[in-house]
């Protein structure tokens, strides 16, 4: 088995600058196993401050991953790790009243090639999703006013597409001292696909859009997301990463493309 992976990013039509960041990181134990970490991330607090807050993100639980990822347990490495992001946001935040008050989303899926384990941890609201069988599932939940109204069941997830605070977040990375982040343990099948997106992609593509693009093929998945949420506006930076587990019988590992 083997792990491949696409992503691409886009400013949007709308925004001055891209305040999303993401990564994929990919590891391997010496022949034993492979690991791909991937991060979307979308900024908030100002021009400058929602940049360096995404980037900060990425950075930090990227460098975390790489440094214990064979010694600590999958789920509680991911949540050390937006707990160190979340510090390093604040920390950067305190010491420059510039970006005071700056914070963002943050996504991350740990994925083993060998046995398609998947571990996500989740702050805001980017999503995961996973598409197995030809069916999409959310992974996330969104934390927001519009989402907490479609987890109590008071509006439908159409109607969080449009809900005038659905942009409002109830929780965010570096925006106060402790975070809690939301945990979830997957698998994926051989061919089975996951999607980290951030809100510029979901606030303008259904979850059937998403499923139906990535089914006509993988490889240009990431890129044909980008531009179907542009060509519906582009009202916010938007940023895909799409990750799937492929059988191989050669020797041949982790391979990714960035658009």
């Amino acid at each position: 088995m083997r792990l491949r992976w696409v992503a691409d990013t886009s400013q949007g039509l709308v925004r001055l600058e891209n305040q999303d960041s993401w990564r994929v990181h990919c590891l391997d134990r010496s022949g034993e196993d492979e690991a791909c970490l991937a991060v979307v991330a979308d900024g908030i607090g100002g021009r400058e401050g929602g940049k360096l807050a995404s980037s900060l993100a990425v950075e930090s639980i990227s460098q975390f991953v790489t440094d214990f990822i064979w010694e600590k347990k999958p789920i509680d490495l991911l949540k050390q790790g937006m707990l160190y992001a979340n510090a390093k946001i604040l920390s950067a935040s305190t010491e420059d009243e510039s970006v005071r008050g700056m914070g963002t989303t943050l996504t991350c899926a740990l994925v083993y090639a060998k046995d398609g384990k998947v571990f996500i941890s989740h702050v805001g609201d980017s999503r995961a999703y996973i598409i197995s069988r030809g069916i999409i599932r959310r992974i996330t939940d969104d934390h927001s006013i519009s989402g907490e109204l479609v987890k109590k069941g008071s509006i439908t997830e159409e109607d969080a597409m449009f809900h005038p605070s659905r942009n409002v977040l109830t929780a965010a990375l570096g925006t106060h001292d402790s975070v809690e982040v939301s945990l979830y343990k997957e698998r994926l099948l051989p061919n089975d696909v996951i999607i980290l997106c951030t809100d510029g992609l979901t606030s303008l593509v259904s979850a059937d859009e998403i499923c139906q693009v990535a089914l006509n093929g993988y490889t240009e998945a990431a890129t044909k997301l980008v531009d179907l949420a542009n060509s519906r506006g582009g009202y916010d930076n938007v940023t895909v990463v799409v990750l799937w587990r492929e059988i191989s019988e050669s020797a041949d590992g982790l391979r990714g493309e960035a658009e």
